[in-house]
């Protein structure tokens, strides 16, 4: 609870105490006092490793995994970077269906690298009609990465360059700005009702004027939650200025026909 939230030790003991030592009500205990921003800060982690992504050749089909290793000597080698490259491109054929798959792979590299290697996760994403997919890894180590698939209105607009941009943008903001929505609708009410007790608390802590705190706890929502965490909502890191939605809409009618974000996912090393 420490390492996430960034709180003290006692502060930490005690927020689990009053949970009856339920780990997230300890969060929202510590959120609530003031004492952690756990909507903003991700789980540190001490493990080293990779994160790598594999398109097929007709751009079809792709896929996004996360190889853990003990240090980052090991992670750096060129074993360890053909192993995760290898993995990523059998989980995107299809070859590679979960990460027990993986297994006789990861025995033999054990062995040859004398660390202890874990294949974490995968995920694959195949295009069912017109769209196309894409792929981001942060070049700073290859310690996170994500992939979005778009469906498009025709074969033509998929093969845009409007939608190509558009694509490898939204992969460069969702590896940078961690959304985890695409939308505000996908946004479940027990998150959204969660975040408007934790903001109400806050609020009225400050001292604020009851019949402001309605409006406060709104602007808040949009402000730290929404914008924050919804891909369509956010800004774009390039202007901070631009929301997402537009980029979409100005690619649209660029390429001549509707694109949509379908799904995306976004790996960072040592993240759930």
């Amino acid at each position: 609870l420490r390492e996430k939230t960034g709180a003290g030790m006692m502060d930490c003991k005690r927020a689990l105490g009053e949970a009856s030592g339920d780990y997230e009500k300890a969060v929202e205990v510590l959120r609530k006092k003031g004492l952690a921003d756990a909507a903003k800060k991700g789980a540190r982690t001490t493990k080293e490793g990779l994160v790598a992504a594999f398109t097929s050749a007709d751009g079809r089909a792709g896929a996004l995994i996360e190889l853990d290793c003990e240090t980052d000597f090991v992670a750096k080698t060129e074993e360890f970077q053909k192993l995760a490259g290898g993995l990523a491109e059998k989980a995107a054929d299809g070859s590679l269906a979960s990460v027990e798959a993986g297994g006789p792979l990861i025995t033999a590299a054990i062995a040859k690298l004398g660390e202890n290697i874990v294949f974490k996760r995968l995920e694959r994403f195949e295009l069912s009609g017109p769209g196309l997919l894409a792929q981001y890894i942060h070049t700073s180590g290859g310690k996170k990465g994500a992939m979005v698939q778009l469906s498009c209105a025709t074969d033509e607009a998929a093969k845009s360059p409007a939608a190509a941009e558009l694509a490898k943008e939204l992969a460069l903001q969702i590896t940078a700005m961690s959304p985890r929505w695409l939308s505000r609708a996908a946004v479940p009410p027990s998150e959204v009702d969660k975040e408007r007790d934790i903001y109400a608390t806050v609020v009225r802590q400050e001292g604020k004027p009851e019949a402001a705190v309605a409006k406060i706890i709104e602007g808040k929502l949009n402000k730290l939650f929404f914008k924050a965490f919804c891909l369509l909502d956010q800004l774009s890191m390039r202007d901070n200025k631009t929301p997402m939605s537009k980029l979409l809409d100005d690619a649209s009618a660029k390429a001549g026909g509707k694109i949509e974000v379908t799904r995306f996912i976004r790996y960072q090393l040592g993240g759930e």
